[in-house]
């Protein structure tokens, strides 16, 4: 309910406009854009057009059903048979019904932006198929009625109801709530109750070809092909005469419509547009020499905003007829840059950069457009900067001087090296003070005619800009070095004082100043607003009064005040009219001039304004003019929209756009908002958007936001697109919304879309990675056991290294102990056995000295026995000598001997008598002296034998031990 409230509210609003906005001005052009197939991309040809609650545009094209947005064009639906679209009907619900080339039906919109056709020729027999063009397609009640040369279908509750002419209808007509058929049979007829009825004396227009009827307060008036517009009142047909038939009847109608205030857009074949009023006067007429693009008008539409777009055979066109600004063109426009305008006698003329023209103003102001034409003054064909009306001469202002123009020519009064503008002296009104490009001329007013005088000498200055005032000082401004303040002399030959005005005077900068006379008062443009100055202390302050409406911020670039007290100005890039209310406070408007930005000839700004009310802007792009009469309402809503978005990495891929075939289309229903799921691969998106007012589309600005990735709303731009890349998962909204040349601001759009995470931050892979994580606790937990287990069994291995280390230390340190106690006791022991040693070498050093003596003194005594000496007794020497062997026998010396031998060679004797049983005492005791490494020699005193006993012995000895006959006895002994 509420959605259907919202729409007829919309179609409410869109009717609104079109009464109040859409009379057209009589003086001048209106503004005409034009869009020719290279810039929509489309075939040439156009039959028609609608615009939705939106506000969006749709054009029954060769090629399909064309959508323009503003700044987008785009084919979006094609019939099923692929033929051209020749018309176009649209319900509240924003359903629209298409005419086609043998074919008919209906297209809705889906969510992803995507238009789909339904035909809906498969409810008919197979007999009624069988036709041409659907010329016309209207809505009407609850049917749709789509009409062809061969038959009229009326579409109701799903089916179709056929009606058949006799041989071929001619035309179509929906007049209000009514619908007309002309047939070349049976004249004019009226559908009642879905049949064709004549009407009374139908036969009467037959052959008329009709093209339109419109209803009127003094009947039906039908605009025909060739014959021009009749009136039928009372069931009597006559002529409509109008002032624009001689264009009518030659140049053949091709369209109509009713636009308000009884004024009437008429199409034709060969001519472009004619517009008259309810009384047949020509108000206009827009042609291919002012501006329409093609001659061939297919049909008229008005828009919400009162703009009538006119298809053609070729492009389409936009024909600004709500503005009350219109452009002062005739068929030649051959004018260029402005630098100024004058009406004088009844005659406008322009100073442009190629010379001065000139037209009857009155004429063009009657509509008499067709035979007015800009006629050049012959004497001047370079830059004029300025004319003006000076006694009662109209003169101009030269890059050669100053000309008087009378007529079609110009005279050259004063040559001068250059010459800007002229202005009267005060109380001189005799005197004209022309600025030149290096100083000041004075000319004189001598019986009517100006004669030149001289030039003023003291100040050598170029001086485009002059002010006067009353007490006869004169105000110069230099753009680039400041304000200078002049008094003449008596004789007005020389200057007699200069004041100088910059920076240092309190101007805000000394560049681009300006000088204005407003209501008597000097005022100064600055980059910084109005300036004024202060009559105490001489400074330069701003205005109060003009702070107040106009600030501080903007370049004052230009103030004029007119007749009947409003004050024109150029702020910045703004135009506007300041208008003093009874209260004395004033009211500012600009919208009206918004169109006038970036056209007016930069530092050459001009306007002109009439008694009348009229006012003229001299600017870039020709004459323009505005009159206050003509009214328009700037702040009418409109919407911004998104036109497509797509996802580009990684690859192109649309999510939702209106062109055609490319996304798949489905059989879902359209559905107000779309919020798509993206995967985290396509987190890269594009946007496209525009807006719905067409008026200086190129100049609308637009704002973005992306909610969810951005903090705030963009700054305002001309940008269209917006691109956005690398976006984390989550959800988004992007806004957008435009402002237009009047500022205001449109309606927001918004597209929501999510993206999902990418695989490895998915809800799944949290679960996975908390059980991974709680699986890397629980093995860093073990680990961490682990480790403190095997700290702790190192701590203990430490401890017991530690401790073994201490042990191995005290181990060492009593086996130091030790091993200097075995120092000490082998130095003791070795002391000992040194001591031993030495007695066993001293005893065996006497024993063998003594078993030497011994042996010595048997010898001595054998030697005595064989002498057989009588003198000594024998017994007592066989005593002796008994004695003596038992010494050298020496077995208790050898026991001793023996004791201390084991003690001090590790049981030697011992050893070796377990090793060799069968050696004898005395082969031990010669072992043992081989042990002490006695020589042969040595040993034989020891044993009480010959060194010959010895060598017996010893080789008794080695045969025991079973040593080879190599083998040194002595080595073996030593090393056992």
């Amino acid at each position: 309910m509420t959605k259907t409230f919202i729409r007829l509210l919309g179609l409410f609003l869109y009717f609104i406009p079109i009464i109040g906005n859409a009379q057209i001005k009589k003086i001048g052009v209106p503004f005409i854009t034009n869009y020719n197939p290279k810039t929509y991309k489309a075939a040439s040809e156009n039959w028609d057009l609608l615009q939705n609650s939106k506000g969006m545009l749709f054009f029954a094209n060769h090629f399909g059903i064309m959508q323009f947005d503003g700044v987008r064009w785009s084919i979006v639906t094609q019939p099923e048979n692929r033929s051209m679209v020749r018309s176009l009907a649209i319900d509240k619900n924003d359903k629209m019904y298409v005419g086609a080339q043998g074919d008919f039906g209906y297209t809705v919109q889906l969510s992803n932006g995507q238009y789909k056709y339904t035909s809906l020729v498969k409810l008919l027999p197979d007999s009624a198929k069988n036709f041409g063009d659907v010329l016309h397609t209207v809505i009407r009640n609850n049917e749709v009625i789509f009409f062809s040369n061969e038959e009229i279908f009326i579409y109701k509750n799903n089916k179709i109801k056929v009606i058949r002419p006799n041989e071929k209808f001619d035309e179509f007509f929906e007049v209000n709530k009514d619908i007309y058929v002309s047939d070349d049979v049976r004249g004019l007829l009226k559908l009642k109750d879905d049949a064709l009825v004549e009407i009374q004396n139908s036969a009467q227009f037959i052959g008329m070809k009709i093209r339109k009827i419109f209803e009127t307060k003094n009947g039906l008036l039908f605009l025909t092909q060739k014959k021009g517009l009749f009136l039928y009142q009372n069931n009597q047909l006559k002529p409509f005469v109008t002032e624009a038939d001689y264009l009518f009847k030659p140049y053949q109608i091709s369209a109509g419509i009713q636009l308000s205030d009884g004024y009437f857009g008429i199409g034709t074949r060969q001519t472009g547009l004619i517009v008259i009023d309810s009384a047949g006067h020509l108000i206009q007429h827009i042609n291919k020499q002012m501006g329409l693009q093609n001659d061939y008008v297919t049909n008229l539409k008005v828009d919400t905003a009162g703009n009538l777009w006119v298809t053609l055979k070729e492009g389409i066109s936009m024909i600004q007829i709500a503005s009350p600004l219109s452009r002062i063109l005739d068929s030649s426009n051959a004018e260029t840059k402005i630098y100024c305008s004058q009406i004088y006698q009844n005659k406008l003329y322009i100073a442009t950069d190629n010379g001065v023209f000139w037209l009857d103003w009155e004429a063009y102001k009657k509509g008499e457009n067709e035979n007015i034409r800009f006629q050049h003054i012959s004497g001047m064909s370079e830059n004029v900067w300025n004319v003006g009306v000076f006694g009662n001469s109209l003169l101009a202002f030269e890059k050669n001087g100053v000309f008087e123009i009378k007529g079609n020519s110009a005279q050259l009064l004063a040559k001068t090296d250059g010459a800007w503008q002229g202005v009267l002296i005060p109380n001189h009104p005799d005197l004209l003070l022309v600025g030149g490009y290096n100083g000041l001329y004075l000319l004189k007013n001598i019986n009517n005619s100006w004669v030149y005088q001289h030039k003023i000498k003291g100040f050598d200055e170029s001086s485009r800009i002059i002010v006067t005032e009353k007490n006869g000082s004169i105000w110069i401004a230099h753009g680039y070095k400041g304000v200078y303040k002049i008094k003449f002399n008596t004789t007005f030959d020389a200057v007699l004082n200069v004041e100088f005005y910059n920076q240092e005077a309190g101007f805000p900068s000394s560049l681009f100043l300006n000088t204005f006379k407003i209501n008597d008062q000097i005022l100064f443009g600055t980059r910084k607003g109005v300036y004024k100055q202060d009559s105490h202390s001489k400074k330069m302050i701003p205005d109060a009064l003009f702070k107040k409406y106009l600030g501080l911020e903007s370049h004052i670039r230009l103030l004029k005040a007119d007749n009947q007290n409003n004050i024109w100005y150029i702020s910045g890039e703004n135009t506007g009219k300041m208008t003093q209310k009874a209260s004395g406070k004033f009211a500012v408007e600009e919208l009206p001039f918004r169109k006038l930005r970036y056209l007016y000839v930069p530092g050459f700004e001009n306007i002109q304004t009439t008694a009348n009310g009229d006012v003229f802007f001299g600017t870039q792009e020709g004459l323009i003019h505005y009159n206050a009469t003509k009214s328009r309402k700037y702040q009418s809503k409109y919407k911004a929209i998104i036109s497509e978005v797509k996802c580009i990495f990684p690859k192109d891929s649309l999510l939702f756009s209106s062109r055609y075939d490319v996304l798949p289309t489905n059989t879902e229903s359209a559905n107000d908002t779309l919020s798509p799921v993206l995967s985290y691969s396509n987190n890269a998106l594009h946007f496209s958007f525009a807006s719905l007012c067409y008026d200086e589309a190129d100049a609308t600005k637009y704002e973005y936001w992306l909610e969810g990735f951005e903090p705030k709303w963009s700054d305002w731009s001309l940008q269209t697109e917006k691109e956005y890349t690398n976006l984390s998962e989550g959800e988004y909204v992007f806004h957008v919304r435009a402002k237009n040349i009047y500022d205001v601001v449109s309606e927001e759009a918004v597209f929501r879309f999510e993206i999902s995470p990418p695989w490895y931050r998915t809800s799944w892979a949290y679960i996975l990675y908390l059980m991974l994580f709680g699986v890397l606790i629980y093995a860093i937990i073990k680990y961490q056991k682990n480790l403190a287990e095997r700290d702790r069994e190192q701590l203990i291995l430490n401890q017991e290294k530690e401790l073994l280390r201490n042990r191995a230390e005290l181990n060492e340190q009593k086996l130091a102990l030790e091993q200097q106690n075995m120092t000490i006791m082998r130095e003791n022991l070795e002391t000992t056995i040194n001591l031993k040693n030495a007695k066993v070498a001293s005893s065996t050093v006497n024993l063998i000295h003594l078993n030497e003596i011994l042996l010595s003194i048997k010898e001595l005594i054998g030697q005595i026995d064989k002498k057989n000496d009588q003198n000594v007794n024998f017994s007592l020497l066989t005593k002796i000598n008994r004695i003596i062997d038992h010494e050298l026998k020496g077995d208790q010396h050898w026991n001793e001997f023996e004791e201390i031998f084991n003690q001090l060679h590790d049981n030697f004797m011992q050893r070796l008598k377990s090793s060799f049983p069968e050696l004898t005492p005395r082969d031990m005791r010669l072992c043992a002296y081989l042990r002490m490494n006695f020589n042969t020699k040595e040993i034989a005193p020891l044993l009480g034998i010959s060194v010959r006993g010895v060598e017996d012995t010893r080789y008794r000895i080695r045969k025991k031990l079973q040593l080879s006959s190599e083998a040194n006895i002595t080595e073996f002994i030593l090393n056992f």
